[in-house]
């Protein structure tokens, strides 16, 4: 009977351990949190945790925040992992891309480390308006201020919506090209990588769609989609050169719809490409773009 009772226990005990969820970062008041990525730095300074940010990691455009006092920028590119632990770090915010072994370290080294990770912008999964709030979502309830990240997802939709209603026009072929900073070259984002595309389609535009690849543009491929209008992003930005100049100045494109009606426009990267906490301006730009 003893080795009968003792049996049911076991078999108890390990369906239980089996059935167990997976574990999660609990709400907990966080004063040292290392950032990596301009996205999930912007969410932690709209919600006004500068002062808790100890570390600061690869940014899209480090320009923007020079208006910003005192922030630990460590690197613009993938801080090491020496650098981030001499920080004592009890939290790390970053992009799905920071955790890879050859970066940052990947998620099991820093569990082994026992500093708690969470992933903002996860390039694994299909990039789109809903998997950004559902990062605003994750950032509130990790932090325990859901009200607050609530209000933020509550003003996306409103502006989604706000968009939608203004769209009265012919849908008009948008190519979205990302200026490489190198010569001549435009990467291309598909869909499943970027918010532009569903930005552009909410505000009435086609999207053109080369393909589930990232990829280098052949100019013979933007040639060949001749665009009614073209979108331009930029990572790394460079103030010095005018991006749009420096497109219509390619004597190979000359003969594009776009080019001869001057009908580009450049955007932000962050939030055309990994989304942030207020799409607004990006919305505004590209509907006042369709709209002329």
């Amino acid at each position: 009977m003893k080795k009968y009772n003792l049996l049911l226990f076991i078999l108890v005990f390990l369906f239980h351990c089996c059935d167990a969820p997976p574990k999660k970062t609990a709400s907990r008041n966080f004063n040292r949190i290392v950032v990596l990525g301009q996205a999930p730095l912007e969410i932690l300074l709209k919600l006004g945790y500068k002062d808790k940010i100890v570390g600061i990691g690869y940014l899209d455009q480090p320009e923007e925040l020079k208006g910003i006092d005192h922030l630990p920028v460590l690197t613009v590119g993938w801080p090491d992992q020496e650098s981030i632990l001499a920080l004592n770090p009890d939290l790390i915010l970053g992009l799905e891309s920071a955790f890879r072994s050859n970066r940052t370290g990947d998620l099991r080294f820093w569990e082994s480390r026992g500093v708690p990770t969470c992933i903002i912008d996860n390039y694994k999964l299909d990039k789109n308006l809903e998997s950004l709030r559902a990062d605003l979502k994750k950032t509130g309830t990790l932090l325990g201020i859901e009200s607050r990240t609530d209000s933020l997802i509550l003003k996306s939709r409103e502006v989604s919506r706000k968009y939608k209603q203004r769209n009265n026009r012919p849908s008009q072929r948008v190519l979205h090209l990302s200026y490489t900073g190198i010569g001549d070259q435009y990467y291309y984002y598909p869909p499943a990588m970027c918010l532009i595309d569903e930005i552009i389609t909410e505000c009435g535009g086609q999207y053109i769609d080369l393909g589930s690849n990232y990829f280098i543009i052949p100019l013979e491929t933007i040639i060949q989609s001749d665009p009614d209008k073209i979108v331009i992003t930029w990572f790394r930005k460079q103030d010095k050169i005018d991006v749009i100049q420096k497109l219509c100045a390619n004597p190979f494109l000359q003969h594009l719809r776009a080019v001869k009606n001057r009908q580009i426009i450049e955007v932000d990267y962050t939030p055309a490409i990994r989304g942030t906490y207020d799409m607004e301006p990006v919305y505004c730009s590209i509907s006042n773009f369709l709209q002329r």
